[in-house]
């Protein structure tokens, strides 16, 4: 689930077809996607794999519980791939299409639009569901006004889901290998057991991610990572996905969640998908938190994380409880103490 930060006008479906990749952070394959618009404005944008064809209730139903929070709406869905029919008149996945029209008129969420294309890529013809014949071409999508705000902000648009999911791949074994054995270290160090300072290594290392030129060392991951071990130490670090030094929290939490040696990796990458989410990346947010189900099978945060991105909980409601670990007397400003 993604909410556009910085919203486009809606002009035409080559507009919103060459949007869809800046508001997942990646070029959809074999998918349908759905856009939920308010005021003109796309407020939620959801995904799910095709189905078979013999199979069409299956992302429907995957969809519709957090499109439901937008009662009223209208929506709009893009269909990526899963064939080449005979277009105009035979669309590929059109019982997908129709299962999805029903089911959204019952929740007040009427579909205004149902289109086909190939692929998310400049000049690709695409061809409406509900009105056979009409047809247009795909923008540019890295020429848009929404690619150059995509970009000013720092995210990064991905050619495939597998690209984006390559960010987050583990360091290599021997190097995580390394990285527990000090982790073990520390863990049986009483005179680690110091959560002001624990506090102070995370806000430092913060504010340095996003000028620091090297990768972090064993000792300085070990270190990190031992810190946010420490369930008060990793609520209160949820301060940091908001306000001025967010984007240099996700930094940091992206290269723990490679660096970090399991179950601790659970820990940076559950602060990532919660960062994701505020920021309306819900595709990283699924990644990320399938990391951190990798590293650390039922753990809480990440599970309540989840539940929250399946069901399309609005990032607001979430905002509430970093700002208010935020205001928290660990999470200091810059320049408030040393």
């Amino acid at each position: 689930m993604t909410k556009l930060l910085l919203p486009p006008r809606l002009h035409d479906p080559g507009d919103l077809i060459a949007a869809v990749p800046h508001l997942l952070g990646f070029h959809p394959a074999d998918s349908v996607v759905l856009l939920v618009v308010e005021h003109h404005t796309v407020a939620m944008t959801l995904r799910a794999d095709l189905p078979p064809p013999d199979h069409p209730a299956g992302p429907v139903e995957r969809l519709l519980t957090p499109a439901a929070r937008h009662r009223g709406a209208t929506t709009v869905a893009v269909v990526v791939g899963g064939g080449s029919g005979d277009p105009p008149e035979d669309l590929p996945h059109d019982a997908l299409v129709d299962e999805l029209d029903d089911a959204l008129l019952a929740l007040d969420l009427p579909l205004v639009l149902a289109v086909w294309v190939r692929a998310t890529a400049r000049g690709e013809p695409w061809f409406d569901y509900h009105d056979a014949g009409t047809t247009g071409a795909t923008p540019d999508p890295a020429s848009t006004p929404l690619a150059a705000a995509t970009a000013a902000r720092g995210h990064v648009t991905h050619p495939s889901r597998e690209a984006m999911a390559e960010v987050l791949e583990p360091d290599p074994p021997g190097a995580l290998s390394r990285r527990a054995a000090l982790l073990n270290r520390r863990v049986t160090d009483p005179e680690e057991v110091a959560p002001a300072r624990h506090h102070d290594l995370i806000r430092s290392e913060v504010l340095r991610a996003t000028a620091r030129k090297r990768p972090l060392t064993d000792e300085e991951v070990a270190d990190l990572a031992h810190a946010l071990s420490d369930p008060l130490v990793r609520d209160a670090s949820l301060g940091y996905c908001v306000g001025d030094h967010a984007a240099d929290a996700e930094v940091l939490w992206t290269e723990l969640t490679r660096a970090s040696p399991t179950p601790e990796r659970a820990e940076p990458a559950t602060l990532l998908a919660f960062s994701a989410y505020l920021r309306g990346m819900g595709s990283l947010a699924s990644l990320a938190l399938e990391r951190a189900a990798e590293a650390n099978p039922g753990h809480r945060l990440s599970e309540l994380l989840r539940e929250a991105l399946d069901t399309g909980l609005p990032p607001e409601q979430l905002r509430l409880l970093a700002e208010q670990a935020a205001r928290s007397a660990w999470v200091r400003p810059p320049g408030e103490g040393s």
